[in-house]
């Protein structure tokens, strides 16, 4: 049966979480209620959106990563039905016990039972990280590439980056924790940004494509995406595709005179309906590789202190879990 309200973390002002009772949201008829089981923190983009973000107008539901199973079905909605169980990219308000879902607007996914409960609302994660490459030329596919950061969503990139096809996957991070994991998951190098110059990264096999997935840039010196562009072939392609709060900083003369190529990650959501049927299969046969960036499963009630960790500690964590529902 379900309850006339609902327990959601609840974003009042930029800075200011609330745990509280909310009413439960009308469904349209071309929305599916889904009652959330797990939700997780996302490393990139919450932080900036609990800072005060232009997007986002308060108070809202925090939180954009979730998995559940639909109890409630508008109408109109033709391709999912009571019980299935689902995952998405992108609908905000997912730090809750029920949500409200509209699938035309989003790409919704059936999650196979190979997916667990707790690895199901990192399918968020993955799908928007793999976003990154999924309309780089095919030709491409084969070469090197270099990701500037080793996040999570680095993390299931570079995983993706191999499943395509790339000969090489380089990966720079400044947390040795972070490296050490991106070995395991099929990194060829990886590097410490810190110690890398101009000179060494000029000196090594270019790549032919780069992906900036890190935040702020806290390095002093020459910016980091300008040294990443170094270390591109002429002509190579850079994807901007990390959300750093402070904005992102390079040298138009380096980024000119390799005669490089910017593009953003894939927002067609065609695209991405497609390639993400693709991917959810890539994580059902162990291609992408979920459990090993669990670092922590929380009760949603404990959520707060351990979001404060993500954002004061930030190396100590990859994904963290909040257990919405039980598992009875």
């Amino acid at each position: 049966m379900i309850p006339e309200n609902r327990k959601a973390w609840v974003l009042t002002e930029p800075g200011r979480l609330e745990l509280q009772r909310i009413p439960m949201p009308e469904i349209r008829d071309n929305q599916v209620l889904v009652e959330i089981d797990r939700a997780c923190i996302c490393n990139g983009s919450d932080p900036g959106i609990y800072h005060g973000h232009e997007a986002y107008q308060t108070p809202l539901v925090f939180g954009h990563e979730a998995s559940g199973v639909i109890v409630k079905a508008g109408n109109l909605v033709t391709d999912f039905s009571v019980g299935d169980r689902v995952c998405w990219w992108f609908e905000a308000g997912a730090f809750t016990e029920y949500q409200a879902i509209t699938p035309e607007n989003i790409a919704i996914f059936k999650v196979p039972e190979g997916i667990t409960r707790d690895e199901a609302p990192v399918m968020e994660l993955v799908l928007a990280a793999c976003r990154a490459l999924m309309e780089v030329p095919p030709k491409l596919a084969g070469g090197r590439l270099l990701i500037c950061g080793l996040g999570p969503s680095g993390l299931v990139l570079l995983q993706y980056a191999k499943a395509l096809g790339y000969d090489r996957v380089i990966g720079w991070d400044l947390y040795e924790s972070r490296r050490e994991l991106a070995k395991k998951l099929g990194a060829d190098e990886v590097y410490d940004p810190k110690e890398l110059t101009k000179e060494a990264v000029e000196g090594m096999d270019s790549s032919d494509v780069g992906v900036l997935m890190m935040g702020n840039d806290c390095l002093p010196g020459e910016p980091t995406a300008t040294l990443l562009m170094r270390a591109l072939r002429s002509g190579g392609t850079v994807i901007s595709y990390g959300h750093p709060e402070g904005g992102c900083r390079f040298s138009p003369y380096v980024f000119q005179s390799r005669n490089l190529n910017m593009r953003s990650p894939s927002s067609d959501w065609s695209v991405i309906r497609q390639r993400g049927q693709e991917i959810v299969k890539l994580v059902e046969q162990g291609k992408i590789r979920i459990k090993p960036l669990i670092t922590d499963v929380v009760e949603m009630d404990d959520f707060l202190p351990a979001f404060i960790r993500v954002l004061e500690r930030p190396w100590e964590q990859i994904k963290v879990i909040l257990k919405v529902k039980g598992d009875t």
